[in-house]
């Protein structure tokens, strides 16, 4: 099910970019990069709550991760990212970054799970800490048959949240009527 529809433009050719496109100044990327990562945590409280999680959005933009998950009574740091749009690389795939502007890698100490949303095929990927450990970040290819990610068994891995299977086996079961 897609919860939310974003605009996409189609990669155009630099030189048509250069002559078509305003001036891009440093403060209109990071609005525009802020607004994207706004977008991406959108989706994440829509599909949060679709599948019966509490979100608490932390004050501030201080801390390591964006978001707080409940999950049968135990608190989850969420840091999210989104890619909005195939690697120019050769390759392709979607670019994801396993660190802040600092280039520090996040810690377990930090976030609980980085979630990668990406959002041109609407597919979610749920990382624990320990599976990008010591990178900056993550390229990942979510088509079959192009190049495959060794990131893959981590697309749509809602299982690694602790305590989220109880929790929705435990809401079936009480919404099923007594025999």
């Amino acid at each position: 099910m897609r919860l939310f529809c974003f605009p996409y433009m189609p990669k155009q050719p630099r030189s048509q970019r250069r002559n078509n496109a305003p001036e891009e100044t440093p403060a209109s990327v990071r609005r525009m990069t802020k607004r994207l990562g706004e977008m991406g945590e959108a989706a994440f409280l829509a599909k949060a709550a679709f599948m019966g999680m509490e979100v608490s959005r932390p004050w501030g933009d201080s801390n390591r991760y964006d978001l707080i998950i409940d999950v049968g009574g135990r608190l989850l740091r969420v840091q999210l990212k989104s890619a909005h749009r195939v690697c120019a690389q050769p390759g392709g795939g979607y670019h994801v970054r396993a660190s802040p502007h600092q280039r520090v890698p996040y810690g377990s100490d930090e976030i609980d799970l980085l979630v990668a949303y990406i959002v041109p095929e609407n597919i979610w990927y749920v990382f624990p800490p320990s599976a990008f450990q010591n990178m900056k970040s993550m390229r990942l290819f979510p088509h079959r048959g192009k190049k495959i990610s060794k990131f893959e068994k981590f697309r749509e891995a809602w299982h690694l949240i602790p305590g989220l299977k109880q929790k929705l086996l435990k809401e079936k079961a009480s919404r099923q009527p007594a025999p």
